[in-house]
Parts: C-alpha cells; sequence; structure tokens
C-alpha cells in the first residue's frame, strides 16, 4: 500500500514497491476542485514544469505533477515497462485521493504514457489531454512514410537522442546520461528551433526565466540518472 512521506520541504508518495515518487500539487483544494488532472512531464522536464495558479483556480483544477522514475527527486525504475508505469500512477492517484477516475495530462514524451493508462486502465480515466505527444518511431503500425514525415520535422539533437536510445547498449546509456547531458545555455539555443516564431520573439526578449532553469536542472537531480524506459520491441530512450 502506498503512503504519503514528506521530507525536506519534498513530498512524496511510497510506493508499495518501496520507490518513491516525487509530487507537487497546484491548484484549489481537492475539496473544492471541479477537476482533478495528473501531469506526466516529458523528457528533459520535470514536476516543477506548471501552470499558473491563478488560471487553475480560475477553472477550480487541482493538479498532481509528478517526477515520473528517474527524473528529478523520484527514485528510478530500470525495470520500468509501460505497464509499471501505470501501476505507479494508479498508485500514486490512490495515495492523493484523486478519485475513482481522474484526468490526464501528458506532454512531449509523458504522452506515451498517457495512452499506456488508456490501454491497461480505462475505467479509472474521466479523461486524457495529450499536448505534443511523442512516442517511438519505430512502433509497429506506423508506415516507412508516416516516420518519414514524423522524422524530418524533429530538430537534430531529437534525432540523436531517439537513434542513440535505439541502437546503444544500456550502459553506454548510463554513461551519457549520467556525464553528458547537462543543460545550459547550448540547451536553450537548441530549444529556439523548436519554438513557434512568437515563442522564439518572447525567448529572444526576455530569455529563459528561472524557473524553466530550475525545471531542466531538476529533470537530472536523480543519483540513479542512468535509468531507462522501455518505448518498444529493442527501442529505449534514457529517462533522466
Amino acid at each position: 500500500m502506498a503512503v504519503l512521506e514528506e521530507l525536506g520541504g519534498l513530498k512524496y508518495v511510497r510506493l508499495a514497491s518501496g520507490r518513491r515518487i516525487c509530487y507537487k500539487e497546484q491548484g484549489v483544494r481537492r475539496e473544492e476542485a471541479k477537476r482533478q488532472l495528473m501531469v506526466l512531464h516529458g523528457l528533459g522536464s520535470s514536476r516543477l514544469a506548471s501552470m499558473p495558479d491563478t488560471l487553475l483556480k480560475a477553472y477550480g483544477v487541482k493538479i498532481v505533477a509528478i517526477d515520473r522514475p528517474g527524473y528529478g527527486r523520484s527514485d528510478c525504475d530500470t525495470e520500468q515497462t509501460f505497464k509499471s508505469s501505470v501501476q505507479d500512477i494508479e498508485e500514486v492517484a490512490d495515495a492523493l485521493s484523486m478519485g475513482d477516475k481522474f484526468w490526464l495530462l501528458g506532454y512531449s514524451c509523458g504522452g506515451a504514457f498517457c495512452w499506456a493508462c488508456a490501454r491497461y486502465i480505462p475505467h479509472r480515466l474521466a479523461g486524457v489531454c495529450l499536448w505534443a505527444p511523442a512516442g517511438n518511431y519505430y512502433w509497429k503500425g506506423i508506415s516507412d512514410e508516416e516516420r518519414s514525415a514524423m522524422w524530418k520535422d524533429l530538430v537534430s539533437s531529437n534525432k540523436f537522442i531517439f537513434g542513440l536510445g535505439r541502437r546503444t547498449p544500456s550502459w553506454i546509456l548510463r554513461l551519457y546520461t549520467q556525464h553528458f547531458v547537462r543543460p545550459g545555455s547550448n540547451w536553450f539555443k537548441r530549444l529556439e528551433h523548436t519554438l513557434s516564431a512568437p515563442d522564439r520573439q518572447h525567448l529572444l526578449i526576455y530569455g529563459p526565466d528561472g524557473s524553466l532553469i530550475r525545471n531542466l536542472f531538476t529533470a537530472l537531480l536523480t543519483d540513479e540518472a542512468a535509468g531507462i524506459m522501455e518505448l518498444s520491441d529493442g527501442g529505449v530512450i534514457p529517462v533522466g
């Protein structure tokens, strides 16, 4: 049975397996919430990627943003599968009394885990929102033409990451995530190429704010940053 813990000002759900999932709550109180939403972040992100409290309160929404296993302050799960990830999500939802049914928001690589929840626990979901979801480009059912169309829209750094995950032994992935994945000025330069024109202009004028920088660094805090997540038959990407 999962239990709630607090350590050093951070909130955790300790799962039945003994691993801990760090989370952050925002918006209205549970008793006042019209909807409860769990947020699943993408690659290189964390629970700190959030929404304005004023907006959440205006719509009567409570969100629970978690550090997925291997990110931020959450423990790594080197045996992780889509099915085990769904079990983690369900345990967190139950521990935080999110109700018989709750909403999911997944962005970037977090979207794949929303799909997994829709497959394994559809009876627990009030709804799912996918925000620029990413998955594995080699899943069965994706034609060569569709794969080429999706692949050409990726920036070179993302192509490298996906190619690395597909072809590289896990021990090399561990070295890569531990010693070479570091946010900084180059990270934001690469980010510019993925943004729309208005967003690029905003970043040019104001620069990356503190919350974005904290989010990127938090994503890489876990000591066990070498965890890997299996996305398909023979396809993996680093998680943290």
